[in-house]
């Protein structure tokens, strides 16, 4: 039979021989005392007449419209595009759609995002905020999910990566390796804009093994290919940089390989001049040359918990708030030499 465009539930209770209401109930995800022999029959005759469900009528009546919003800062990052696909599998299997709002991490169009969900289109938000005014975002009264770690007493759902520790064993592992000029190149964008997580590591790590912190190799840069391009030309800028530099950890994968590339287009090699670890673990970091050492997130795990804490935040408001932060996990590669410390 062909499917017609505007089949509506009475012909679907007809067909079904039930009731409208038990229809409804079927289709309605408000679950109620429906019998499986009365459900098959509801979805036989779903199938038969070719019956979509109308999510604007069903949002009229239940003041809900089905849609979430994800935003992040980057959707040309591997790490943001796969931690939104997993947010999104979630939530698609609970019977929302997604938008994904990419912000550049430009809080002009962050504002504009948030602008349309203050009008009611969507349920509910998962975010990597551009700004650290979350009380702003929370008092919205929309459900939201923080993506990385923000605050140690969070006033949202917050899911993410234990930067302070993933960015630690970076540098333990450098130092296990020899290194001891390491310098570090991460932004102020994000989380690091307010609690610089990285760069507290860095600072503590160096306190802990008697190192002294040299301003001129501790790097500001945007974590970008352009960044590390121009962090390649500052390195190269500096005076004896070879008697400064031995390593570097990069506040991302993307940083890293655009760095080792820039380099290598010097003549600099990596992984025998200079030792680079990232954080992210992309899967371009496995097929650049050399091949990246650095720190895994678990981005599925991340986009798969979003899913799930913004979903138990639709469904209980008032529930406490919680946080999730999963560990990095190393992965050694051949961007970092074993050197003598003495070297």
């Amino acid at each position: 039979m062909s499917k017609k465009p505007s089949i509506s539930i009475i012909e679907v209770a007809q067909l079904a021989g039930v009731s409208k209401s038990t229809v409804s109930r079927v289709v309605s995800d408000r679950g109620g005392s429906v019998s499986p022999e009365a459900e098959a029959k509801v979805l036989a005759a779903i199938e038969e007449l070719g019956y979509i469900r109308n999510h604007i009528a069903v949002g009229l009546r239940t003041q809900r419209t089905w849609m979430v919003l994800i935003m992040v800062p980057d959707i040309a990052n591997p790490f943001w595009a796969e931690t939104a696909r997993a947010a999104q599998d979630g939530l698609e299997a609970a019977g929302y759609s997604v938008v994904i709002g990419n912000t550049d991490w430009n809080e002009v169009r962050q504002e504009r995002y948030l602008g349309l969900a203050r009008s009611g289109r969507f349920d509910g938000l998962i975010l990597n905020s551009v700004t650290n005014d979350l009380e702003a975002i929370r008092s919205m009264r929309i459900p939201t999910v923080l993506l990385g770690e923000r605050s140690e007493n969070p006033c949202l759902d917050t899911v993410g990566t234990d930067t302070l520790a993933a960015t630690r064993r970076a540098l333990d592992y450098l130092w296990a390796t020899g290194h001891r000029r390491i310098a570090i190149a991460t932004s102020e964008y994000g989380s690091e804009r307010f609690l610089s997580l990285r760069r507290r590591a860095y600072a503590d790590f160096l306190a802990e093994k008697g190192l002294s912190l040299d301003p001129a190799i501790v790097f500001q840069i945007r974590l970008s290919e352009e960044g590390g391009r121009e962090l390649a030309r500052s390195i190269l800028a500096l005076p004896d940089w070879q008697r400064r530099i031995d390593s570097i950890f990069c506040g991302n994968d993307v940083l890293a390989i655009a760095t080792i590339e820039a380099l290598g287009e010097a003549g600099v090699i990596v992984g025998r001049d200079l030792s680079i670890i990232g954080l992210d673990d992309i899967p371009a970091a496995a097929h650049c040359r050399p091949a990246l050492t650095t720190v895994r997130k678990q981005r599925e795990k991340t986009g798969r918990a979003a899913a799930e804490l913004l979903l138990a935040r639709i469904a209980d408001p008032e529930r406490p708030f919680e946080k999730r932060l999963f560990p990095g996990e190393l992965v050694t590669r051949e961007s970092v030499a074993e050197r003598r410390a003495d070297q």
